[in-house]
């Protein structure tokens, strides 16, 4: 804990004018200098451990006008103004010098104040930059929160459904504002329009696109002027179309929700209008003495602003891919190319999902008894809002057909059959199907799993896995294995029907990312040429089965990193 005299006399003898509360009833220092001119007071509460940067508040922070990175909030009935400087867990604070990290930490406050005041261009930027986030400083949080699903940002009416009674999370705890040009999964789109049937209209809303905009409000009573200012930026033929068809209904409620082009990029928010008696779209200060105003938190469901938060690839959208195997690598494999951006996804498979398969695959046990496909289908779907997988019980022998193929960017394939797969790949030469392929595979006992990418354009294929080290000659068992053939590596708990091969969900999650990641630098024209990959485990329960492991496996040293694939001993690619 910081001795507070102490502390004032470390900053004192840094030339800080510095002293401590007169209130007894709080540990806080209070730090007076002047920055252009400007008197300003930073105050801090002292804490019993320093887990964190330390904090400087500004007081009266109305005082300094509007400022960059500065935020409102109530202390006891005081105006603080909380200053961002970073994130404040994220900084590696030295908490076994605590004079020497509030020193630092007030330095930091101090100069972010002395940019945003010294430099009104710089602060102006940064205002607008972080609207966002300087627009919920004056949200009405207790009022319900508004889910928008356009993509456009044209100018538009919408309606607005109320949420459902009782609901405080998920979809059905917001206001929803569905656009006509919502493109949602299909199932997506069932579960919504299905909930919608139990919504009631609250109201309309109208989209409306801004030129520009000024900085967000400071307080919420400020908002109605702000607001009328706001609509000088709208471009002349929407003001127009605003007047003469959206301002002539009447309602007791309305939502108004602008984008316009920040710094940081587009960016949304929204007004809600409250009347005793219905009334025109407030759109002048005499239709606004009607009207209460408040600003409400505004959630934007578009694919455009979910994605990239979330990782993926927009590029990816476009992209078409089949998945042969819906298994405990397959289904790992729809994971990570769905929350990558893949759309897209046409998986085959004819197994059904059994309480076999729960604690090593990724559908929850509803699914039981159901399709592995159509129910990895559905669930990333309902997952990712934007997916359009599906399944099929088809099986890969079955898709040999030139036409389907050639469709796809890339096919995968996860079945771990080594003869359907080269049966296939003899498909696919002899038809000139010269779409990619990866396989991927695992092997039993934790040993290891394996990818390669079959180019067809690119020297290597999938064959070349297939050449003898020794013989040179194209064998029957893939040369990556780490599994010497012709061994018995299953299980058997109660007779011939319940043989299975030893692996856990880490085994064929580590196997899936491995394929996943083999795909989407593919599809992101980060590999060019044939590839393989594997990762290698330990051989414990390997040598506890008595499994011999091939000397690939003794030798390896490469897991994950991905390598050419082409062999010259190859008679199919050489």
């Amino acid at each position: 804990m910081v001795d507070i005299d102490e502390l004032v006399e470390h900053l004192c003898s840094r030339d800080f004018n510095c002293q401590k509360s007169p209130i007894n009833l709080f540990k806080i220092i209070s730090v007076k200098l002047t920055i252009s001119g400007k008197p300003i007071e930073l105050i801090h509460l002292l804490t019993d451990e320093i887990t964190g940067l330390p904090v400087f508040s500004l007081f009266s922070p109305n005082d300094s006008g509007q400022l960059a990175h500065v935020s409102i909030f109530d202390f006891n009935g005081l105006d603080l103004g909380s200053i961002c400087v970073n994130d404040r867990d994220s900084v590696s604070v030295n908490f076994s010098m605590p004079l020497l990290a509030i020193e630092e930490s007030l330095r930091r406050h101090i100069d972010i104040l002395t940019k945003g005041i010294t430099d009104p261009e710089w602060n102006r930027h940064e205002l607008l930059r972080e609207f966002s986030s300087n627009w919920l400083g004056v949200c009405d949080l207790k009022n319900k929160r508004m889910l928008l699903t356009s993509a456009s940002g044209k100018l538009e009416e919408i309606d607005v459904l109320r949420p459902l009674p009782n609901n405080n999370h998920g979809v059905n705890s917001y206001h929803l504002a569905q656009s006509q040009d919502s493109d949602l999964s299909a199932i997506a789109s069932l579960h919504w329009n299905n909930n919608k049937s139990k919504r009631t209209l609250a109201g309309k809303a109208i989209i409306i696109p801004l030129i520009a905009v000024e900085p967000a409000p400071l307080t919420k009573e400020e908002l109605k002027n702000w607001y009328l200012n706001t609509l000088i930026n709208i471009e002349p033929e929407n003001k127009q179309l605003l007047n003469e068809q959206y301002g002539r209904w009447s309602s007791r409620e309305y939502w108004i929700i602008f984008n316009v082009d920040v710094p940081s990029g587009k960016t949304w928010f929204c007004l809600h209008f409250q009347a005793n008696k219905k009334h025109s779209l407030p759109l002048t200060t005499e239709q606004m003495k009607h009207w209460k105003i408040k600003a409400i938190p505004l959630r934007l469901f578009n694919k455009e602003n979910v994605l990239p938060r979330g990782g993926a690839n927009l590029d990816l959208s476009y992209r078409r891919v089949a998945l042969i195997g819906a298994g405990s690598v397959g289904g790992e494999i729809a994971q990570k190319l769905s929350s990558a951006g893949i759309q897209n996804l046409d998986i085959f498979d004819p197994d059904y999902y059994s309480i076999d398969n729960l604690y090593r695959h990724v559908l929850p046990e509803e699914f039981l008894e159901l399709s592995k496909a159509h129910g990895l289908g559905w669930q990333l779907q309902r997952q990712f809002l934007w997916s359009k997988a599906k399944g099929s019980s088809r099986k890969l022998l079955s898709l040999r057909n030139r036409q389907e193929l050639m469709s796809y960017d890339l096919i995968i394939v996860a079945i771990g059959s080594p003869t359907h797969e080269r049966l296939f790949k003899e498909y696919l030469i002899e038809n000139d199907v010269d779409v990619p392929v990866i396989n991927t595979w695992l092997e039993g006992f934790g040993v290891g799993g394996h990818a390669t990418l079959d180019i067809p354009a690119s020297k290597g294929c999938l064959l070349c896995a297939y050449v003898c080290q020794e013989t040179l000659a194209r064998g029957l068992n893939s040369n990556l294995n780490f599994i010497e053939a012709n061994q018995n590596v299953t299980i058997n708990l109660a007779g011939c029907g319940e043989q299975f091969i030893s692996y856990g969900a880490l085994c064929s999650a580590q196997t899936g990312i491995m394929a996943s990641d083999l795909a989407i630098k593919f599809l992101e024209e980060k590999i060019i040429t044939s590839s393989k990959v594997s990762w290698k485990g330990s051989d414990y329960d390997a040598n506890d089965n008595s499994i011999q492991l091939t000397h690939r496996y003794h030798q390896f040293s490469d897991s994950l990193q991905i390598k050419p694939l082409h062999d010259e001993d190859c008679d199919a690619c050489s």
